[in-house]
């Protein structure tokens, strides 16, 4: 599998934000890279995050992405989010860790 993407930085404006990031410094050997984005939503002052919800929305999409930078709208205002960005290929599914993702937690503005 690939290493992580790194270079990860975020730019929130108001209930969006743009995610951009650099390739990982291994590809694993493959020609087959791609991106996965995870969206989470975090409760303030605690650890508990759950998924976000269908009405996010993502450009162009949050699986599969060839391109290193992706921009998620429809977020809630004054809300903290956790995005993960995981370097992906053929033989990911097959050992998937953590060492294959950057992520950023981030706090949207007033809508």
């Amino acid at each position: 599998p690939p290493s992580a993407p790194h270079n990860l930085i975020s730019n929130v404006n108001e209930t969006s934000v743009l995610l951009e990031w650099s390739p990982p410094l291994s590809s694993g050997g493959r020609q087959d890279l791609t991106y996965n984005v995870v969206c989470k939503q975090c409760v303030r002052d605690t650890q508990r995050c759950t998924p976000c919800g269908d009405d996010v929305r993502y450009s162009p999409q949050r699986l599969s992405l060839r391109s290193t930078r992706v921009s998620v709208h429809q977020l809630q205002a004054h809300t903290n989010y956790t995005f993960q960005i995981w370097a992906v290929n053929g033989v990911s599914k097959h050992n998937p860790s953590l060492e294959q993702a950057v992520s950023v937690t981030l706090t949207t503005n007033q809508a």
